[in-house]
């Protein structure tokens, strides 16, 4: 039996590995308390990170590939066609969260398309109060992420990319089913801005917990081949 690692408080106080995680956090509080942004806006907008992570990880890959540890000898890996690949996946994955997230969208706001009508809904829910500011928050974080946690350590030089390739999965589902309970509190109770500031707050700490235990958390396994 693996045996977990007691919890360690400096790895989760504010350092340049996540300060970025600190920071967009405290700006969607003082957005959503300053009446900037409402609380289905941050729950959408959290939806929408998605595709935002999926952007990322292309990166991911792409550095992988290009610069990552040459030793790999599997064709697969050093074929830029693998990015394509994980790019059409993905994107089904994404097509197929947003058909959930807008008929769960419809129960608040009559203004919400059939549920299939993607593009349509995406232009719409763009108008959100604050959603601008919100999207270039959670952006500028994973991209921060990226730099920090990935391209300064020179992470890609070790990283697999069967790791690489299923971890957006694995993380998502994990990040949105707070997002979904938090968000039927929402919805069913008209907005209440305490759930959405719970919200920013647990989902914060689970982000602290990933950068804190980067090779032990609880998305590790047994790797399988990506094809």
């Amino acid at each position: 039996m693996k045996k977990m690692n007691s919890f360690n408080l400096k790895k989760h106080v504010p350092t340049k590995q996540n300060s970025f995680v600190y920071l967009n956090a405290l700006f969607l509080l003082y957005l959503l308390i300053i009446g900037k942004v409402d609380p289905l806006t941050i729950v959408t907008a959290y939806f929408l990170e998605t595709a935002i992570v999926g952007v990322v990880y292309v990166f991911k890959m792409y550095t992988i590939i290009s610069f990552g540890n040459k030793k790999e000898k599997n064709p697969s890996y050093s074929n830029y066609s693998l990015i394509l690949f994980f790019i059409v996946h993905f994107s089904f994955f994404i097509a197929i969260q947003l058909i959930f997230v807008f008929a769960f969208l419809t129960i608040t706001d009559n203004n919400i398309k059939e549920a299939f009508n993607i593009l349509e809904n995406i232009k719409y829910v763009l108008t959100y109060k604050g959603i601008t500011f919100v999207l270039i928050s959670i952006t500028a974080y994973n991209f921060a992420d990226y730099v920090f946690n990935f391209i300064i350590p020179k992470k890609y030089e070790t990283s697999s990319l069967n790791k690489i390739f299923t971890e957006p999965y694995i993380r998502i589902f994990v990040q949105q089913f707070t997002v979904i309970v938090s968000g039927f509190f929402i919805v069913f109770s008209s907005g209440i801005t305490v759930v959405a500031i719970i919200l920013i707050i647990f989902r914060t700490l689970i982000e602290i917990y990933f950068i804190a235990n980067p090779t032990n958390n609880i998305l590790d396994g047994n790797e399988k081949p990506i094809i």
